[in-house]
Formats: structure tokens, sequence, C-alpha cells
């Protein structure tokens, strides 16, 4: 499979790109920085950037777009923006966009710990919740691409734990994702097309005999 990936100087995105490699994969990622995952082809450019985008996706089979987080929330709408209007121009279908929970879905269920993730957002960065809502109105107005929207917790590091749950749960500021876990879902996701035009999370339930992780920063 050939896959494009937006984001892969994060955390999440570098451990998708590192695991599609390790299957046999192509992966083509739009950098931006000097960093880039080892055995990837680089395009360079910005996301903010309409022809980067489209020489990034073009070809590929499926994208993975985790932009955003607290130095680029910009991105977090603008960017998928450009990468759906590049899906339409080359005929490109599966789109699979990782963000945090905060995000709002239809079918939610209330949850007090989310408001509190939410107000410590707007505190922390006060762009990246209206830009996420942002994101969410665009997914659901997008009917010819079959996105999926992955939202998830805090991450931590850790390899994929076998007990990663998807689904629509009450989370919290308590609640955390493991790295291996994300990449795991997001690369099933991009080979196959289950929960499209959905917006499941996606969470680490924590065992009583696991091991502390550290928490890593919140860059996807």
């Amino acid at each position: 499979m050939q896959l494009a990936v937006f984001g892969s100087a994060g955390l999440a995105g570098a451990a998708v790109s590192r695991l599609a490699l390790e299957n046999g994969h192509e992966v083509r990622a739009l950098v931006r920085g000097p960093n880039a995952v080892p055995g990837v082809e680089v395009i360079r450019g910005d996301a903010l950037d309409p022809s980067a985008v489209e020489r990034t996706l073009r070809g590929a089979d499926a994208v993975i777009s985790t932009l955003g987080g607290f130095r680029g929330p910009e991105s977090i709408a603008a960017g998928t923006r450009n990468i759906i209007t590049a899906m339409r121009e080359t005929g490109g279908s599966r789109l699979v966009v990782l963000q945090g929970f905060h995000i709002d879905f239809p079918g939610d269920p209330w949850s007090l710990g989310r408001r509190f993730v939410e107000t410590y957002l707007r505190l922390r960065c006060r762009l990246l919740v209206p830009y996420g809502a942002e994101l969410g109105e665009l997914l659901r107005a997008t009917d010819e691409v079959a996105w999926t929207l992955v939202r998830i917790p805090r991450m931590v590091e850790g390899a994929p734990s076998g007990r990663a749950r998807a689904g629509r749960f009450s989370l919290g500021p308590w609640s955390v994702v493991r790295t291996g876990d994300v990449a795991a879902h997001l690369l099933s996701l991009a080979q196959n097309e289950s929960s499209v035009h959905d917006a499941p999370m996606l969470h680490t339930p924590r065992s009583r005999h696991a091991a502390p992780t550290p928490a890593q920063p919140v860059n996807r």
C-alpha cells in the first residue's frame, strides 16, 4: 500500500509511519522541518500549501493525517481542507484523521471530564478548540471522501497493548492512549473502510498490573 502521512514529525505520525514501513508499506510524508522518519519518501513543504499537499498524496492508496497540536493548530482545519480538496482532484478516497476527544460529534455521551479538558485546552491554546470544531463541521459536510476521525485522550509512550478500545466513551483528563495502540488503529483503518463517516474515540484502559508510562507532550 502507498500511504501518505501528514504530521509525521509528531508522536503519533512518526509511530504510524514506522509501523507502516515495518509492515512493508510505502510511506510518503509531507515534512516541514529537518526531522523525518528514516525510510519515508520526504516531500518538503507545509500542509497549508495546496500544491505541496497534492504532491504528497498523488498516487496514494490512503491518507493519514495527524496534523495539529499546540504548535500548529491552524493546520487542523485548513490543512485537512487542503487534503480533501487534493483527494477530490486526484481521485483519492480513504482518509483517516487523528485529533483530540474534545471535538464533539453527534452521539457522544455527555462527559464532565471532557468539558474540563476543553476548558484547559482553551486556556493553553485558545485556537485549538475552535479549529477542532471547524474540522468536525468540514468532515461532516464531506460525502465523497471515505473519512474517519479518530479522537484520542492524552498519549503516552508504549507498544501496542492489545487492550485498546474504540467507540464512544465518557473520557476525561484521567484517560490515556498508547502511541502503539494509536499507530496500529490508524494503519488498520487505512487498509479498510470500517467506521467511514464516523468519529470513534480510542483509548487504552489502565491495567492495575501495568507499569506506569511517562507522559509525552501532546503533539500528534
